[in-house]
């Protein structure tokens, strides 16, 4: 309960429940629509009737809007009470360590703060001073470096490890080795 009134939690709970009602609704529908066998048509006319008895008059769910969405958005995206509640708990690895999360947690108020500063420059039209200046280049060379693509080998240094294998991944083989099933590998 100690989020409750964070602001903007309203919005985003708005945000969500619209899209997973409208999902659902989305769901049924393609389920009526695709009932197999030569009953097919019939169970799927009877499922329609009964979800939608009144066609796309019973189909009252939408998704959210533009500007509900872009205030969420908004709220994701730049230092609010909700990012801070979505932040919380999350691993944060040391100052100076390559950890691709912690990096974009860090550089999103550098960001923010220097995207303030050129929204200032451009209404003032005016070049900015060597301190504006200096915290543009800085959000700069940090977008920089997280926009990359493939260029982190691993997630973590453990990952880079010769010989790693994701929990997941190893507990997937192990469990598929331990089943007694047909392999078609040594069919010749």
């Amino acid at each position: 309960h100690r989020h409750r009134g964070a602001k903007g939690l309203e919005s985003l709970t708005e945000h969500a429940m619209l899209r997973l009602e409208t999902e659902a609704q989305d769901a049924l529908k393609s389920a009526s629509d695709n009932f197999p066998g030569p009953l097919g048509p019939l169970a799927s006319t009877v499922m329609k009737v009964g979800c939608f008895p009144l066609g796309n008059l019973t189909r009252p769910y939408r998704e959210p809007s533009d500007n509900l969405t872009k205030e969420v958005s908004k709220l994701m995206t730049t230092p609010s009470e909700i990012r801070d509640f979505f932040q919380n708990g999350v691993y944060m690895a040391p100052e100076g360590t390559t950890h691709q999360l912690s990096d974009l947690i860090r550089a999103v108020p550098v960001c923010v703060e220097a995207d303030k500063i050129a929204s200032t420059l451009r209404k003032e039209k005016r070049q900015p001073t060597a301190a504006e200046a200096e915290k543009i280049a800085e959000a700069d060379a940090l977008r920089d470096v997280l926009i990359q693509v493939n260029v982190f080998d691993h997630l973590t240094s453990e990952e880079g490890q010769e010989e790693y294998v994701r929990p997941a991944l190893q507990g997937t083989t192990d469990r598929l080795a331990s089943l007694d099933r047909k392999r078609f590998d040594n069919v010749a």
